[in-house]
């Protein structure tokens, strides 16, 4: 059965509707800002410290970058084994990518643009494979002004709207697949897109970044490799590889590895909640995502298929509110009409309907 047949027998002609299915869809779109928002006050209310919103987002900035330090310092004496330490950056760096969010939308020293630079600064190095914080700020508010359209170039650089398989798979996880992919398709469709502009705002540290990354994989492919052909002594230069080799392994567990899990771990689930191409309001621009076995991924991205489309609604709250207002929240935006775990939305390149289905 369709998604748009469903929609059509969800009041049972049997029974007298439910005052809340016969609302307009405007109506029911106020009604979940209605719904957060005062779960929001009586959350605030109960605890005092949520008052305290600088407070809270300084002290997860730099309490996160400090506990990034202290685990690498602690893998490198040797106190915890590597699979701890990139679990546990990969947590404190999703942290930070939070952070970097709730600054673009100013809920944070909203009136102290010296501390908003210091915090963007710290987050862009600890999460090295990202984009430069103030071109993400321009993308991320243009995102929420053209969700799902084709000039949402947040979105698109990660893939949303592309079709299933092998192709939007490397796109979601590697920036520069992306780019490839993506670039001449941006730069035809979205105004907003230049490639010198993004190329420019990717200095220093994602320049940085991916040029350890490459050179940590193809070291360790060509060694590897050597060894399983027996070749690792008729390489001439693997004596001056090896220590080069060791550095570079030793800065994936604290540092690349962690923050490409989660980076992957977010744009997978952020391509695939967004829908794409037949957007027509707030309502159709994402869904929830939050069915059991995608716990790994929302482990590294802050639960953020459960708790993102509560943003689109309410744009103005921390991220940790949104965790806290997700429980109460959810049942009454399910019951307006936000779609949960639609699945079959991704072997449409997102669409929010089928194009068989597809409505004016």
């Amino acid at each position: 059965m369709s998604v748009l047949t469903l929609a059509k027998t969800e009041i049972l002609p049997n029974r007298k509707p439910k005052k809340w299915e016969t609302l307009q869809l405007r109506e029911k779109n106020i009604k979940i800002m209605r719904w957060i928002r005062f779960r929001d006050r009586n959350l605030r209310k109960k605890f005092p410290i949520l008052k305290h919103q600088d407070f809270l987002g300084a002290s997860i900035t730099f309490g996160s970058a400090a506990l990034m330090i202290l685990t690498a310092g602690l893998y490198v004496a040797n106190a915890i084994p590597a699979w701890i330490a990139i679990v546990a950056n990969a947590i404190f760096a999703s942290f930070l990518h939070e952070i970097e969010h709730d600054t673009i939308h100013n809920l944070y020293f909203k009136d102290d643009e010296r501390m908003q630079n210091l915090i963007f600064w710290t987050v862009w190095i600890f999460r090295g494979n990202t984009i430069s914080p103030w071109y993400r700020r321009m993308i991320h508010t243009l995102h929420h002004k053209v969700s799902g359209n084709k000039d949402d170039i947040e979105e698109r650089l990660i893939g949303n709207g592309m079709k299933a398989g092998l192709v939007r798979f490397f796109a979601m996880i590697d920036g520069n697949i992306s780019a490839i992919l993506n670039f001449r398709k941006l730069a035809k469709d979205a105004p907003k897109f230049k490639r010198k502009e993004i190329v420019r705002e990717s200095w220093p540290w994602l320049v940085v970044y991916y040029t350890l990354w490459y050179n940590f994989l193809g070291l360790n492919l060509l060694h590897y490799t050597s060894q399983f052909l027996g070749l690792q002594n008729s390489i001439p230069y693997s004596e001056f590889l090896e220590p080069t080799r060791a550095f570079l392994n030793t800065a994936a567990v604290i540092y690349l590895i962690p923050n490409w899990i989660r980076q992957s771990c977010i744009q997978i689930v952020s391509s695939n909640m967004h829908y794409y191409g037949d957007v027509k309001n707030i309502n159709q621009q994402t869904q929830v995502l939050n069915v059991w076995f995608l716990a790994p991924l929302h482990l590294f991205c802050f639960n953020f298929g459960s708790t993102h489309g509560i943003h689109h609604f309410v744009v103005n709250q921390p991220f940790y509110l949104r965790q806290m207002v997700a429980p109460f929240v959810h049942p009454a935006m399910k019951r307006y009409g936000i779609r949960f775990n639609d699945f079959e939305s991704m072997l449409r390149a997102n669409r929010y309907y089928p194009i068989e289905t597809e409505v004016a």
